[in-house]
Formats: structure tokens, sequence, C-alpha cells
């Protein structure tokens, strides 16, 4: 009997166990601790499992856990709360605002820091505009994001590059572009256009050299502004730093993400040119009618041919996100992979990038961990074939066409772009000497069709780094990186095409391998010594070898066109092969210290020692000092606790930074190959500059940080002095030299300026937050002197200008004063170029005053910086929406509107702007329009093509819905970019990157919807 009471006993207790360990349904209600208010969305996981779900609309969840679970709840704006499951089957829980969320720790320059401890200009993007600003690239995600960072694009073209500026431009010929550091590697955009030894691809655009970067692998982005952030960089922090941390696993969570987005493009805007008739009844009233019209034949084609209609179109886009994170109490992994694929507007263009990258980091023993991160990137773009520029007076570049787009503008409307039978139509009458041979012309639509004008960039970025805790505080670090880069540039114009008219097809392939290899050794030691002292040091050493060959070949006059590109031994003629190396390495010593006094005084001092072989010998070494300070008002006795303003900094920082992005080997002569009546020679490229040195930088700062209303308020401004000298300037060799410029460092300029950024969260309850976040800046540039040179002209007809007292990319012109009436005296208007204008010409002010209008009565008519720039984004999060808008623009920049200029002018060959309709006559006495047969009195530009480019712009607007699915989480979006533009501009796009409009790939109004799915 004791043995089968003892054997029962064994079965309860088994029964009892299994009971405990049984897994059992637990649920609740989680809420806001402040008033009580559901949440819903939050994410309750229970910890070491797959096992999560999401609250409903009221808050409520059901879960299955066993007693010995761990329940960690979460949600946006909130402190994490986590407790064991016990006995109990109903959890409530009540989650804290999270006041700092974010904002605590910042990445810097080789480490991390608390944002109460930095002395320096950092700005972070914030984590609403990286969560809903879906972008295709990394620049895009900068657009309107923060204070004193202007980001322009070059082009509308699918994955075409932009220009970004922190804090206005330093240098003339140097670089202007901030130094990247993505994951610790130092990435410097560099150019994708292969095309070396001049424009041989004929290529308008060029790859976006960090369209490889996906932009849903970011977790946060750092802007270092002044000296005190950047000079850690030495040489490569003159033009700003931005920092991008990519995201990793965590540990003892798996997740996998799914992104998808679906859309379509449509040109944000026409040009309005005339019709058929409009443009018709001009070319027998005034220009001899060489294409034999008849009022009947305008009669019966109405309107005409809309050639820009012919060539623009619909794009579609796709894009999808995969990723795989996780790990365990040692490892932590993540993998992802990303397709996108943009057709443009204009027919035949269009970009596609494949992306996969792995991220893992193991502890490997206890105090020693090793990492890696990995991404492969491949990018492709169909751009636009593009016109030599202007030699001599017959170059296309001449008439204003620069591209195949602009030669479909410039099509007369009566010409047909189809014959009847459905071919392509090649006869123009109207077509000048330009795209015409033996009776037959070029048709532009056929061009974008058949003509070969790809770029193909195959990019590996990684870093494998290693870590050793030596003892607490002190960390050694090593890391090993490469950023690599394969691209090809493929162009062909048939025979039937503008460009391969005259020479029967013609075709060329450029090949450039860039690779640059990267070495850190860093010691950092840290320590707090009791409530008072605060340490940390970093030094150490970093090396960078940084090497680029290229290699171009040509032909023309093919004798079979099918294979284009392919076969370029099928051209008869061959033209000499242009290849090439380049290389320079990098040393350099850094040195940081950060030093906290009472929580409340904070010092940075930094050095940097880089010595580059970019230099001539004996100038390659450069020094790069700087000190901030920081004064954490708030923690002071003094100061007020029961107060609005809850929190005050003051910053204040100097030092010097260098610029070294200029081409390689500069301080040398160098001699390349050419041929001359069939036979090699060689001829100087490079003067060279024994004495070539730094450029360097010298900047002040000064910032105040605070905040109120318990920092539901924030405010952020600085202002700032940057004076650069010893610039690396190209200007005029010497008659005699062989050459026509040499590199020397020679002149100075300034950038002064002022920013303010704004955060405020206008309503954080558990069922509405509503957050603000606004910026603006001016900045100031000033060339202060250029050695002794002055009005330094470049551009197709000088239109641009360096003058000392002048900002960079000053427009340099004629004044225009209106047009000539019937009822003035001429005898008192100035000549123009010594001829007497007549009524219906145009006038121009005499500057000089000699009765003569000529090149010496130009004058600065703007430039292309803005007085402000500015950026404005909200988000809104309602129960389970979300809505984030973002607006962008900018005030007093100015554009030369080139392509207007040209479509403008009255001719016989090609089809002009609609504004030309509204000419002067005697009966319509117009002060705007001259008369049509006045054409352009001077080659020099007016003030009338020197447009205002300010715009304000709708950049992206986000709606989208979350909810629960089958224990995923589900996000429904709908978004639109660039929906709406306001601007005097007349042109395409008021963001012309270099300021000189020629006619760059138009704008699009992008509408997209997707869904985002995590697991």
């Amino acid at each position: 009997m004791t043995l089968k009471i003892k054997g029962y006993g064994w079965m309860v207790a088994l029964l009892l166990i299994a009971g405990n360990s049984a897994m059992a349904q637990v649920r609740g209600i989680v809420s806001d601790a402040l008033d009580g208010a559901p949440l819903p969305g939050a994410t309750v996981h229970v910890k070491g499992t797959q096992t999560l779900v999401i609250t409903d609309g009221n808050g409520h969840y059901e879960v299955p856990a066993s007693k010995n679970d761990t329940l960690a709840v979460s949600f946006l704006g909130f402190l994490t709360w986590e407790a064991p499951v016990g006995e109990r089957s109903t959890i409530d829980i009540s989650l804290q605002e999270n006041r700092q969320e974010l904002g605590e720790i910042v990445v810097i320059g080789y480490g991390v820091q608390r944002r109460k401890e930095l002395t320096g200009a950092i700005s972070t993007v914030s984590k609403a505009h990286l969560e809903y600003n879906v972008a295709p690239s990394v620049d895009a995600l900068l657009s309107g994001a923060v204070a004193g960072v202007s980001v322009t694009q070059s082009s509308g073209q699918p994955g075409a590059p932009s220009s970004i500026r922190v804090r206005g431009g330093n240098s003339i010929h140097a670089s202007n572009e901030p130094l990247y550091v993505i994951d610790g590697v130092i990435v410097y955009p560099r150019s994708t256009d292969a095309g070396t030894g001049g424009n041989e691809t004929a290529i308008e655009s060029s790859i976006n050299p960090m369209a490889s970067i996906n932009p849903a692998d970011i977790e946060s982005i750092s802007i270092l502004k002044d000296v005190s952030a950047t000079a850690i960089f030495g040489s490569r922090g003159a033009n700003g730093v931005i920092i991008i941390s990519t995201k990793k696993g965590e540990r003892n969570k798996g997740v996998i993400r799914y992104t998808a987005t679906s859309g379509w493009s449509a040109p944000a805007k026409r040009l309005k040119l005339m019709t058929a008739q409009e443009w018709g009844r001009l070319q027998m009233e005034s220009f001899g009618n060489k294409g034999n019209l008849t009022g009947e034949y305008l009669a019966r084609i109405g309107k005409g041919y809309d050639w820009q209609e012919a060539v623009l179109q619909t794009g579609f886009s796709q894009n999808h996100t995969l990723s795989v994170s996780g790990g365990d109490e040692k490892t932590k992994y993540l993998l992802s992979g990303n397709f996108i694929d943009q057709s443009g507007i204009i027919v035949h263009s269009g970009f596609r990038r494949y992306n996969v990258r792995i991220s893992m980091d193991r502890e490997v023993l206890k105090n020693l961990t090793v990492g890696a991160t990995a991404t492969f990137g491949k990018s492709s773009q169909n751009s636009l074939t593009t016109s030599t520029e202007v030699i001599y007076n017959s170059s296309p570049f001449g008439d204003g066409i620069t591209n195949s787009l602009t030669y479909a503008l410039f099509m007369p409307p009566t010409v047909p772009v189809y014959n009847p039978d459905g071919s392509y139509n090649f006869q123009n009458p109207w077509e000048s000497s330009h795209f015409s041979l033996n009776g037959r012309q070029a048709n532009p639509l056929y061009d974008l069709q058949n003509s070969v004008a790809e770029s193909v960039n195959n990019s590996l970025l990684a870093n494998f780094y290693t870590r050793y805790s030596v003892f607490n505080g002190l960390v050694a670090k090593v890391t090993l990186s490469t950023d690599q880069s394969a691209i090809t540039q493929n162009f062909f114009a048939p025979s039937t095409s503008a460009l391969g008219l005259n020479e029967v097809g013609v075709g060329s392939v450029g090949k450039k391998q860039h690779e640059i290899w990267q070495t850190d050794a860093t010691i950092d030691y840290s320590n707090r010594f009791s409530d008072t002292h605060f340490i940390n040091l970093m030094s150490g050493y970093t090396y960078q070898n940084v090497s680029e060959s290229y290699a171009v070949n040509r032909a023309s006059h093919f004798l079979n066109e099918e294979l284009k590109h392919n076969k370029l031994s099928f051209g008869e003629v061959q033209s000499l092969p242009v290849n090439g190396i380049l290389g320079s390495t990098l040393h350099s010593l850094i040195a940081r210290l950060n030093y906290t006094l009472l929580d409340r005084y904070n010092l940075t001092a930094t050095f940097r020692s880089d010595y580059s072989d970019r230099f001539a010998e004996g100038k390659r070494w450069g020094y790069f000092p700087s000190a901030g300070f920081s004064w954490n008002i708030d923690r002071e006795k003094f100061f007020p606790e029961q107060s609005a303003l809850n929190a005050l900094k003051l910053r204040l920082s100097a030092g010097t930074v260098g610029n070294t992005e200029i081409g390689d080997y500069l301080f040398k002569q160098i001699y390349n190959p050419q041929m001359y009546n069939g036979k090699p020679v060689f001829v100087m490229e490079n003067l060279g500059n024994p004495n070539l040195t730094w450029e360097t930088t010298t900047q002040y700062n000064a910032g105040i940080d605070a905040g109120l209303l318990d920092d539901r308020l924030n405010f952020v401004a600085d202002v700032y002095y940057k004076d650069t000298h010893d610039l690396l300037l190209e200007k005029p060799a010497s008659l005699g030299s062989g050459v026509e410029k040499q590199m020397v460092n020679i002149g100075n300029v300034t950038n002064r300026g002022i920013e303010f950024g704004v955060n405020a969260v206008l309503a954080g309850s558990s069922r509405l937050n509503w957050t603000v976040s606004a910026n603006i800046a001016r900045n100031i540039n000033t060339v202060t002197d250029l050695g002794g040179d002055n009005n330094l002209l470049s551009g197709q007809y000088g239109e641009q200008i360096l003058k000392t007292g002048e900002a960079f990319g000053s427009f340099y012109g004629l004044l225009f004063d209106g047009i000539v009436q019937a009822n003035e005296d001429v005898s008192l208007l100035p000549a123009v170029r010594g001829v007497t204008p007549n009524p219906g010409d145009v006038k121009f002010v005499d500057v000089d005053k000699n009765g003569n209008i000529d090149p010496n009565d130009r004058i600065v008519l703007g430039s292309i910086q803005p007085d402000v720039t500015f950026g404005l984004s909200s988000t809104v999060v309602y129960r389970q929406f979300d809505f984030f808008a973002l607006f962008q623009g900018s005030q007093g920049n100015k554009a030369v509107n080139s392509l207007r200029r040209y479509l403008e002018r009255a001719g016989s060959s090609y089809n002009m702007s609609a504004r030309l309709l509204d000419a002067w006559t005697p009966e319509n006495p117009s002060n705007e329009v001259p008369r049509i047969s006045a054409g352009l009195p001077m080659k020099e530009i007016d003030s009338r093509y020197v447009e205002d480019a300010s715009y304000f712009r709708l950049k992206n607007i986000t709606l989208g819905y979350r909810l629960q699915l089958a224990g995923c989480r589900l996000r429904i979006f709908a978004m639109a970019q660039n929906l709406f533009t306001l601007t005097k501009y007349r042109g395409y796009d008021p963001e012309v990157a270099n300021g000189v409009d020629i006619g760059a790939y138009p704008t699009a109004k992008t509408f997209s919807i997707g869904i985002d799915l995590t697991i």
C-alpha cells in the first residue's frame, strides 16, 4: 500500500509540473501611465520566444505564456516595460513616457557621446523622418531635415546625385561635398563618370555614388557641422561630415520585415511651346517658309505634333526590401536585400538597383567582440545622350540643343513624329546643318528609343572590426574596411541618330575601377571619478589607400550596328584608346579628450595630423587642432527649478580643418599622348606646382540649446564663421607654359551664417501624438581674395564670375532695360555693339556711360547662393493612423534659364516658346518680349534670363494605417512626392545644382502605395 501511494505521488507531482509549465492565455490592457488612456498598436513580446502580439484599438492584448515567461511591452515614445508572468492571467500595464527617447546618445566621429556632454554643432535626422520618408536614396533623406544642410538635385533623372552643402561651399576647385562615414567606413562621394579623357561617352547623367545604400537599412544619421565635431576627421572635415549608422540585429529577438512600394510618376511641369498653326504662321510671315507650308496643311494638322509630349511618359516604379534579424546572448545578425526599379518620365530612361547587406557581431570571449558588415550593390541607369559644348558656331550646343530631350523641345510642331505607315519620320525640312546629312534628318524620339546611354556601378562597402576590453574603461579596437566600385558607361548613337549622323554611328565604352582600403587602430579610455569628473580619451592611427584605374575605347563609322557598343571592332574608325591609373595615400594620427566637470562644464579638445601624397614634397603634412566648450546652465544651483525653461546649454568651439579633395599628381608635370599626322606625340596636360599644399579652413561657432515645457519644445540656434585660405584654385597659367590652367594655393573665401531649429510636441497623449520640426538657415558666402586676379569668367558665354566681394556661383551679364518703343528717340539710346537700336529691339543699361553696349557693361546679377533655406516636417499619430508631411524650400537664389533664352529666340529652324506670341509689334507694344526679327543682339546673357529660383515645395506626404494581422504587425501606406512647388521660375524645376539650366532632366511628381510587414 505504501508503495502504491508513493507511485501515485510521483504521478501527481508530474501532473503538477506539467500544469505549471503549460501555456496559458495572459490578457490585459496597455495604457498611458499619465492619463490612463489605452495604447493601440503597442507590442507585447514574450521574451526569448518568437511570440508577440499587437494591442488592438482599445489597448487590449491576449498572448500565450507560461508563469516562467517574462513579458516585454514597448511603444514608440514610451519606456519599455518588463515583468515575469508568475501566477497572473490578467496583467494591466501602464507605460511611462520617455522624454529622453533617442536623444540621449549621439553618434560622433570614432565613437558616441551623450547629448548633454556635446560641445559641437551636431544635428540628427529624426526617427520619424527616417521611418516615414520612404526615399530612394540617402541624399533624399536629408532634404529639408536639418538646418544648414542644403540639398539640391542635379537632375530629375532617377538615380542621379544631388549637390549637398553643409554651411555653404568653402572651395572653388576642390570638392565641396561632405564626407560620409557609413558604419565607420569613410566614404567620399566620387564621380561615376567613366568617360575619362573628355566627354567620350556623351552621357548626360551619372549614378549617385550613394545610391548603393538602401535608405531602409539606416538606423540613424548625424550631421557634424562645426569644427569641434569635424576636426577629428582633419583634412576630410572641411565640408562637414555625415555619419550613417545602419540597422543591426537584436539579441534574443528574431524579426522578419518586408516592405514593398509600387508607384507611378508624371512630369511635374510642361513648358508652353508654340502649336503648329502658331509656328507655321510665323514661318510664313517672317522667315521665308523654307518648308513650303500651306494654310491648308496647317488647318489639317490643327495643333500639330507635340514632340514634348511624345518623349515624356508616365514612369512606374517598384521597391522591395526584405530583412531578417535576430541573435542570442552572444551574437547579433541582420541580413537584408533590396530591389528598386524606376522607369523615368522620359522615354527609355530609368534606374535599377540590387542591394544585399549582412551585419554580424559576436562576443567570442568575455572581453573580445568581433563584427563585420558588408553591403554589395549593383546600380544601372539609362540616361540621355548629350551634345558637346559649343566650340564653333555650328555646334548644336550653341543653339541650345544640349541633349535628346531639348532636341525634342526644339522640333517644329509641323513635323510628324511617325510616317503614315508607323515608322519613324526622318524628314525635317526645317533642320539646319546640325543634324542633317544627305537629305536625312534626326528624330529625337528615335534617339531616345535606340541610343545607348547606360551607366552601371557594382559597389562593395565592407568592414571588419575586433574590439577588446583590456580592463574596465579601456577598449582597443582595430577596423579594416574597403570601399570599391567598378563603373562602366556604355554609349552608342546609331547612324540615324542626331549624334551618329555625321560619324555614321559612334560608340564608346568607359570603365573605371575605384578602390579604397582603410585601417583604423584606436584606444578609448573612459572613467568617472566620484560625481565630479568624467573623462574620455581616444587616440589612434588611420591609414587610407586610394587607387583608380580607367580605360575608354571609342569607334565610329560602323559597318554593322546590330550589336551597338558591344562590338566596337565593327567601327572602321578606331580612336586612340585612353587609359590610366591614379592613386593616393593618407596617414593620420588622431587624439581627442572629452572632459566633464560636475555634469555642467564640458570640454572637447581634438588634434589630428594628416599626411597626404596629393601634395608636393615637403608640403604634405597638415595639422588640425580644435577645442570646444559647453556649459549646462540648467544644472547650476541658481537655475530655477520651477520654470518653463527646463534645459539650457551654451556651446563654443574653434579650430582648423583641411581639404585634400583634388585630383592626384597635380603637383607634377604630366604629359599625355595624342595623335598628330597619324603618329602619337606627347603633349603637356598638367604644368605641376612644387609648392602645392593644403587648403585650410578655420572655423568658429557659438550655439544655444534650450528645452521648454518639460522638453516638449526644443530650440537650437547657432552662429558661425568659416575662413578658408590657401584655396586650391585653378588659375590661368602663364603664357608659353603649354597649358591653360594650373592648380595653385591662392585666395580666400568666407562663410558666415546663422541656423535655427525647433522641435515641438504639440500633442503627446496615447490617442494623439503630434510633433512638428522646423529649421531655417542663412549663409553668406564671400570671395575675399583671388591672389591679385579678379573677374575670372566661366560658362558657355562667360555667364559665371569669380569676383572678390561676391559669392560663389555669381552670374554676370547685362541689365535689361525694356523694349525700344515706336515713339522713343533712338538717337538718345546707347548703341548695341555700335548699332543704333530700332523700335522693338532690346534695351540694356549703359553701365560705363560710354554710349555703347558691350561686354564691359556687365554686372553681377545675383548668385546661386540662397538668402535662406528652410524645412518643415510634421508627424501625427492618431490611434492606428499616422501622417507625415515634409516641406522644403529656399529664398533668394538665382538660376540662369539658358533653355528659356534659346526657346525665346525666333528663327527658321526650331520651335519656340509660346511667350513669343506676345512679341512686340507697333500694335502690341510689349515691354518684355522684343520683335520677332530682333534675335539676340548680344551673345552675353542679360538679366531677363537670370531668374529668381526661390521655391516652396511639398517634398513628401505619407498616410499610413497600422493593424495586427495573425500575430504580425502590418502597416499600409500611401505616399506622394513633389506634389506641388510654388515658384516664379519658368523652367522645368528651380533646383538647378550648378545654377545654369541648359535643359536638365525634369522633376517628376510621384505617387506610391506600399505595405510594411513585421513578423
